[in-house]
């Protein structure tokens, strides 16, 4: 039997939303509607308990006390969102009775048959698996990372790229970088038809799409390239771009979404598992009236982030930035309601043009998601969910600026007692610099804007001067180390 961590990657399970509890504490054994809390005691051991009806706060604890003393694997609740008053009591009572609460509101129907078929695990089940990776598993063309990502998370169940050993199911395709391999446990009956076709689809989409064989490769994985790719080939991938349909020649505004709460192994799983809806429910908003016509929206995943580009045929001006800026904040709400755990936060750029300008804007957004963590490392908050780039104003000169070679020259000079630190301690002692400079060097408004006591700011103040040798009573040092600052905390590290 299924876990329900498995249970919710199985086709037709979109709807459901985790609240709180293990998602692998039990094994679901089948599903069961109920009109109120009085059956709830009753429900057999691994039974997903689904309420037909909203359920008041007031009732919350019960419910879930008596669907855990029952044994059941989940308790589902209808019309409730992530973030609503009592959630916190909710998790507690979840962790306690090892019970996982979801919510849903999708079709209930379609729901019980596809929990059913999940448990069964029989040709259905088979079917709409092997259906569900013909559909997807076309994104992850020639990359084979993403197409095992893909695959494991259809079948829930571990693959690997290797050749299968004794008790596991393999599957093998020529590329043109060699033979890519695939492997994942073996499984019997008409599960086991899911995992042998699954994985050969898998292994097919990983070796197709080399780098001489441009029409299999999604849009998506272009993009990636091109906002990561040395920019002498700039131009060569734009063109590859052009021959398949990725609109580089527009006005580009990119959007940055990253996880901070996951490990990179998660937060690429999460990214991998939300694309495709998140750019659907994007692309169908624009559709609504939202933003203008004409615009194109691809995504691709970078560095363990997801980046969303939104193309206008031309200057979007003013209202295409509020528009993008309102898409942005649905994109990552939608998914904060999604995955309330993972921390989410976006940035988004100001328009440029041109292949250059998608590099450009996607770099923005990473500063300016930067901007929207919180000041301080060691006292956590949620932040600001999307912050847009200050296309107009301080952070766009001072990117210009640092992006000559004489400026990280001058800032890497100035700040390398600092950064001597190594990345984390540095980062938290330039904010505290930064802060104090920003309030003209007092230690009590620096302190109140990071959350510290001011005893804390000015010990950090002492050590930043202690190593750098600085005069903060001379008007050119404190000009001089604000610009450096503001510049290396606005700009994402790597390449100017």
């Amino acid at each position: 039997m299924p876990r329900l961590v498995h249970l919710l990657a199985a086709p037709g399970l979109d709807a459901l939303r985790p609240l709180a509890g293990p998602l692998d504490a039990t094994e679901v054994t089948g599903i069961r509607l109920e009109t109120g809390t009085g059956g709830l005691a009753t429900v057999p051991p691994g039974t997903v308990a689904v309420l037909l009806a909203p359920l008041p706060d007031h009732l919350l604890d019960v419910a879930v006390r008596d669907a855990a003393s029952a044994g059941a694997a989940a308790l589902v609740l209808t019309g409730r969102e992530a973030g609503a008053a009592g959630d916190l009591a909710l998790r507690a009572l979840a962790e306690r009775g090892r019970i996982a609460v979801l919510t849903t509101d999708g079709d209930l129907a379609a729901l019980v048959v596809a929990v059913e078929r999940a448990v069964a695990g029989d040709a259905a089940d088979a079917l709409a698996r092997i259906d569900a990776a013909a559909r997807e598993l076309p994104a992850a063309a020639g990359d084979p990372e993403k197409a095992a990502a893909t695959a494991a998370r259809l079948l829930g169940a571990p693959v690997e790229r290797r050749a299968a050993g004794p008790g596991e199911e393999g599957a093998s395709a020529a590329g043109p970088d060699g033979e890519v391999r695939l492997a994942a446990p073996a499984r019997p009956g008409h599960a086991g038809t899911a995992v042998r076709s699954v994985l050969a689809l898998a292994a097919l989409t990983a070796a197709g799409g080399g780098l001489g064989d441009v029409p299999v490769r999604s849009r998506g994985h272009l993009l990636a390239e091109l906002l990561v790719a040395p920019q002498d080939r700039t131009a060569h991938l734009a063109a590859r771009g052009r021959s398949i349909g990725l609109p580089v020649d527009g006005r580009h505004i990119a959007l940055r979404i990253e996880a901070a709460a996951l490990p990179a192994a998660d937060r690429y799983l999460l990214l991998d598992t939300v694309l495709p809806r998140t750019l659907t429910d994007v692309r169908q908003y624009a559709a609504d009236g939202h933003v203008p016509d004409g615009v194109h929206w691809n995504a691709a995943l970078v560095d363990d982030a997801l980046v969303l580009l939104g193309t206008w045929p031309a200057d979007p001006g003013a209202p295409g930035r509020r528009a993008a800026l309102a898409l942005a904040r649905r994109a990552v709400d939608r998914l904060r309601r999604l995955h309330p755990e993972a921390d989410l936060r976006g940035g988004v750029g100001a328009p440029h043009r041109g292949p250059l300008g998608i590099r450009t804007s996607a770099r923005e957004a990473r500063a300016a998601l930067l901007k929207s963590s919180p000041a301080d490392k060691s006292s956590p908050g949620d932040g600001t969910p999307v912050t847009a780039h200050d296309a107009a104003g301080l952070d766009r000169m001072l990117l210009e600026w640092y992006a000559s070679d004489t400026a990280r020259e001058a800032v890497d000079e100035l700040l390398a007692p600092v950064a001597d630190l190594g990345p984390d301690r540095a980062d938290l002692l330039l904010r505290t610099l930064q802060a104090y400079l920003d309030h003209n060097n007092s230690p009590a408004r620096a302190a109140e804007e990071l959350h510290l006591h001011r005893n804390a700011v000015g010990a950090r103040i002492r050590r930043i001067t202690d190593l750098t040798g600085a005069d903060l009573t001379d008007p050119e040092t404190r000009l001089a180390l604000q610009l450096a600052c503001r510049a290396r905390l606005s700009t994402p590290p790597g390449p100017a």
